[in-house]
């Protein structure tokens, strides 16, 4: 089997991946109206969401290293896509906060094994795939929410358009399950060898990268349509436009991300990216013209497009511990710093104001431009281990 039907069949799972997340993301306004909720209530919600994601990340790298990745690949996805259809039936609070619960478990489930599966997959074939799909996903969100605007403005119902998207991702994930690689042989046995272990000093750096990465890409796409509607006076339509220039910006620098990666060093393309965050968004912050803060918002989301790809690229080569606990350890932490970002910008905005709380993003694009700081010392402990 050559390498191009494993490869677009992990571009179904992360297109699909970003699609059922994206139907959600857009329909959460539509469940906080037909059920009712304040804010408090919206924020249990999604802290179920998120609790539900963070139990399941770490445990999934052990259970990869036992079965492999395509084994917990074929059951997580379709848990995943099955749960948008339970999400649809949720007509209560105590019933979507269970729902969402179990959603952000399969989700972060889903996330962490298929991740796993295309490191199994660059290391099988010997070349860079994760820009590519990691834009799939970007792509799947977009595509899942402007769908959702489209049914909506139709008319169409939550439960319907939920329903529906479930059974078109369930057929969707079962046509291309099939294609997913086995790991080569061998490879279990030594992930089980390798045991438990906490996660060392390089994956620990390159954690602290990813963090930063997902800490400006959630405050972003949280915070950047507020900021240009309440600070810098933009109707909501062209808010709107803005956040939607970003997030196309970051999927195009995803889909270009491979090509970067061949090209040029990994410590190069982390100090481009941490560049063009922080250089990006500070032109926003100060920008007097939205325009240009559009502009600033284009540029860091081509920055923020593949520090988590070129992170989960280099765990095979920075860490002692097993692939997949490792690229669970890394998503847990990363995961985190994407989620800690808006509630984190939230209440520094209420202390210091809006533009001065979202000057946290341009700090976190200088920390991922240092990131080959980070990996010049792992690749100094890789050397001093080899005796070179």
């Amino acid at each position: 089997m050559g390498i191009q039907w494993p490869k677009w069949a992990l571009a179904v799972l992360f297109l699909a991946d970003g699609t059922g997340f994206g139907l959600w993301a857009a329909h959460v306004p539509v469940f906080k109206q037909n059920l009712h909720l304040t804010n408090g209530a919206l924020s249990t919600v999604l802290l179920s969401l998120v609790g539900g994601a963070i139990v399941t990340m770490p445990v999934m790298g052990h259970l990869i290293s036992h079965f492999g990745s395509r084994k917990i690949v074929r059951v997580v996805s379709l848990a995943y896509v099955v749960m948008l259809a339970c999400l649809a039936q949720a007509n209560s609070h105590t019933m979507l906060v269970i729902s969402a619960g179990l959603f952000g478990g399969a989700k972060g489930a889903f996330d962490v094994s298929v991740n796993a599966q295309a490191v199994a997959l660059e290391n099988h074939y010997h070349r860079s795939s994760q820009s590519l799909l990691q834009g799939c996903w970007s792509l799947g969100g977009l595509f899942g929410a402007g769908v959702t605007s489209l049914l909506l403005k139709h008319g169409q119902t939550l439960r319907f358009n939920l329903s529906a998207g479930s059974l078109v991702l369930v057929m969707a994930v079962l046509a291309v399950l099939p294609f997913l690689i086995t790991e080569k042989p061998g490879h279990r046995e030594e992930e089980k060898k390798k045991g438990f272990m906490l996660p060392d000093a390089p994956l620990l750096r390159l954690a602290m990268i990813a963090f930063f990465g997902l800490f400006a890409e959630g405050a972003i796409g949280d915070w950047a349509a507020v900021y240009l509607r309440s600070n810098m006076k933009a109707s909501l339509s062209l808010a709107a436009a803005g956040y939607a220039s970003y997030a196309i910006a970051m999927a195009c620098g995803r889909f270009a991300g491979d090509w970067f990666v061949r090209r040029f060093s990994h410590g190069a393309i982390l100090t481009g990216s941490g560049a063009l965050i922080a250089f990006g968004f500070g032109c926003t912050l100060i920008s007097p013209s939205i325009p240009i803060a559009v502009f600033g918002l284009v540029l860091t989301g081509m920055g923020i497009a593949n520090v988590f790809p070129v992170m989960v690229t280099l765990i095979g080569r920075s860490t002692k511990m097993a692939t997949a606990p490792a690229i669970s350890a890394l998503s847990t932490i990363g995961y985190f710093g994407f989620l800690a970002g808006p509630p984190l910008i939230g209440w520094l905005a209420v202390m210091l104001g809006l533009e001065r709380a979202l000057g946290m993003v341009v700090l976190a694009g200088v920390v991922v431009a240092a990131g080959p700081i980070l990996l010049a010392m792992n690749n100094r402990e890789t050397q001093v281990e080899a005796g070179v």
